[in-house]
């Protein structure tokens, strides 16, 4: 072809990253999607299940008993892909208000370790403010910390 092609570039918006969920029972897929939002810094973080179908879902219930491994395999992606891109953030929520109660819960339990690596903000009525756990949020923020 002669034609002289457009400019282009490839512009990364959704990172995605699988594991597995094991337990005697049965092995879930899970995926934690990482899709751009309209700010370009700004990622919103979905943890969700393959269904059988081929589905994803953010409702679905595994009951593995292995909560505090999937936490902990979700924490150590958000580690890795803020390593990779250290001047980006992840924002989340719960899918309802008993997973966005469970979020606020573990944060604030771990909030001492996980302040070593990271900045945690939130957002409430469309301001960023510290993570407080004592107030409802509309959203968790959390990026890479700068002195670490």
């Amino acid at each position: 072809m002669n034609e002289h092609p457009y400019e282009f570039s490839l512009v990364k918006k959704e990172f995605r990253y699988e594991f597995l969920s094991v337990s005697p029972l049965k092995e879930v897929q899970k995926v934690v999607l990482l899709t751009q939002t309209q700010y370009s810094s700004i990622y919103n973080l979905a943890l969700l299940d393959t269904l059988e179908n081929g589905t994803l879902s953010d409702i679905s219930v595994t009951d593995n008993d292995d909560l505090k491994t999937v936490l902990a395999t979700v924490i150590k992606i958000i580690n890795s892909f803020l390593n990779e891109n250290p001047k980006s953030f992840i924002i989340f929520k719960g899918s309802d208000k008993r997973r966005h109660r469970l979020y606020r819960i573990i944060i604030s339990r771990e909030l001492a370790e996980i302040e070593k690596s990271f900045k945690v903000l939130a957002i409430k009525n469309n301001e960023i403010i510290s993570f407080s756990s004592e107030n409802e949020m509309d959203f968790y923020l959390i990026g890479k910390d700068e002195n670490n």
